[in-house]
């Protein structure tokens, strides 16, 4: 008779979890020390393109349609709940993927391949994460508002998030 030993190790998102946090962590303490615009642009981007990311791996995990709205000083995640046979977006009861507010002096523009600009909605998502880690293909501008850009975050229908400097 085989006795079942318990599993050794950590789960992938315990893992992710805690490169998360310690992402947080680090953007909290850059921003504290350095007042440098760019600095804070490109930690924002980074933080936001490691937040995508980690929200495509839960909604492979979970099995499950996440959906991203971005309003004017705030992000959020949703899961897709077709209970009752009506789809609706519920906000994320998650830690990890909770509301973020945006920090002043930060404007986001973001485009989607079926729109030129995306304003604000309130209700639904303007880029959808579904089950199989292929999400809505964006493009989010990171900038001082009524300036040029300086920042941009790039995800494309196969998942991938990438960000880079704008010259």
């Amino acid at each position: 008779m085989m006795t079942r030993r318990p599993s050794e190790g950590y789960t992938l998102i315990e893992i992710l979890i805690v490169l998360f946090i310690l992402s947080i962590v680090t953007s909290v303490a850059l921003l504290s020390i350095g007042r440098n615009d760019n600095k804070r642009f490109a930690t924002f981007a980074d933080e936001l393109t490691e937040t995508i990311s980690l929200a495509k791996e839960q909604a492979l995990l979970q099995s499950s349609v996440l959906g991203l709205t971005i309003e004017d000083h705030a992000l959020h995640f949703g899961a897709l709940s077709t209970e009752g046979g009506k789809n609706q977006w519920l906000p994320l009861q998650d830690n990890v993927l909770q509301k973020y507010r945006i920090p002043s002096g930060i404007q986001l523009t973001v485009r989607t391949s079926d729109s030129t600009n995306v304003t604000p909605n309130h209700g639904s998502p303007q880029i959808i994460i579904s089950a199989n880690g292929e999400l809505t293909p964006f493009t989010i501008y990171i900038g001082k508002p009524n300036e040029k850009p300086r920042y941009v975050v790039i995800g494309d229908e196969d998942g991938d998030v990438t960000n880079k400097t704008l010259s």
